[in-house]
């Protein structure tokens, strides 16, 4: 099993995201970096997110809204499939190069 190590990439992962449909909504109670906007996305039947998330209005910041200041999730046993997904894959866009 390949372990994350957050501490060299400092979560590049959560940054730049798509979440489900309604997930906002669900843990609202858990958002820890506002959103100030959402965009529809086309779904990819593999991973079925339909909005793209803003936090910030530089790139370079827009963090997932449930990412915690020591670079946990808010979240963690409710992530969505892409997150579950990330870094143990084989989808090229899914690779992270940090992970051993």
């Amino acid at each position: 099993m390949k372990k994350c190590r957050t501490y060299k990439c400092k979560v590049a992962c959560c940054y730049n995201i798509a979440l489900p449909v309604g997930l906002l909504e669900q843990f609202a109670d858990k958002v820890v970096n506002k959103v100030i906007a959402t965009s529809p996305m086309p779904c990819n039947p593999e991973f079925p997110t339909s909005v793209a998330v803003e936090t910030s209005d530089r790139i370079a910041d827009n963090k997932c809204p449930f990412l915690r200041a020591d670079y946990k999730c808010n979240i963690y046993e409710h992530r969505p499939l892409i997150c579950r997904k990330f870094g143990d894959c084989s989808h090229p866009m899914l690779i992270c190069r940090y992970m051993k």
